[in-house]
């Protein structure tokens, strides 16, 4: 039996090669800045929301200024991250809209998306919260309580990350394609590839399985990228506990080798891999009966 999620695997490879081939230098640095907010590459589905720890219970003080300035620029990388979202898929996409006009057209498009994945995270962390939160309680007084909160909490809580996890990744796979599209906000979107859903259950699952391969696959060729900058780097960064002018030639080699290896992991991999996944969720949204065409 034939899976969308696989067959469209060697045609998301040609369009990834024909995007990024005549090599453009504006293409490859422009998929780097995309990849830097677009959460689509590892393992981990992008973007469960930001939520807040119910802290006091667990006797952590009030977060201070600090901390509600740190929270505050989690939010707006947060929306940035959404808004971006719709513009990798007009980028992505054969003949896209530039990408001044796309940050116009989809603000409002990613300010849903943004809310969305807060409500996520909300239904995720604040159960997680208050399970650890009974779980610190029951323990301070030894009691047996927290054996069973575990016990009955655990695979409750673990369904909601898992069910919260595959949401996120299929509104960002199938959903933000419709809306960049014109097809309305979430929930709209949602009515349109529920039908598709309910139709064919196993080919989402296939999606999402396929979906985690790369992701491991990733990960691994992002940790070769990582190792083979990191030895010279601790050299150079070990160096600088000479001190004096050898200390400081090492902490300016540390720095670019530092550098380097960031432009290398976004430019020659994260941007390419972002680019690549994008595409294929688009060649199986293709496939599905909801109203999108991937441009010939």
């Amino acid at each position: 039996m034939s899976w969308d999620a696989i067959e469209t695997l060697r045609r998301a490879l040609v369009e990834t090669r024909d995007l990024l081939r005549p090599f453009r230098a504006g293409v490859w640095l422009r998929l780097a800045f995309f990849a830097v907010f677009v959460g689509g590459t590892s393992i981990r589905p992008p973007g469960v929301g930001i939520a807040a720890l119910p802290l006091n219970a667990l006797g952590v003080p009030a977060p201070g200024p600090r901390m509600l300035a740190f929270l505050a620029a989690l939010l707006a990388v947060g929306f940035v991250a959404s808004v971006f979202e719709f513009l990798l898929v007009d980028f992505v996409e054969p003949g896209g809209d530039g990408l001044r006009w796309s940050l116009l057209v989809h603000v409002g498009d990613g300010a849903r998306l943004f809310g969305f994945r807060c409500c996520l995270g909300a239904l995720v962390v604040l159960p997680l919260g208050a399970f650890v939160a009974g779980i610190v309680a029951a323990a301070r007084e030894g009691s047996a309580v927290a054996l069973v909160l575990t016990a009955v909490c655990v695979p409750v809580v673990g369904a909601l990350v898992v069910g919260a996890l595959a949401a996120s990744a299929l509104t960002t796979s199938f959903v933000v394609p419709l809306m960049a599209h014109g097809e309305g906000g979430i929930r709209t979107g949602w009515r349109l590839v529920r039908p598709a859903l309910a139709a064919a259950p196993e080919e989402f699952g296939v999606y999402l399985v396929v979906r985690a391969c790369l992701g491991v696959a990733y990960v691994v060729t992002g940790s070769i990228v990582a190792g083979v900058f990191a030895l010279p780097f601790a050299l150079a960064y070990g160096a600088t506990a000479l001190g004096g002018q050898v200390g400081a030639v090492a902490g300016v080699a540390a720095f670019a080798i530092a550098l380097v290896g960031t432009g290398c992991y976004l430019v020659c991999l994260r941007g390419p891999a972002s680019a690549f996944l994008r595409i294929h969720s688009l060649l199986v949204l293709d496939r599905l009966d909801v109203p999108y065409d991937y441009p010939a």
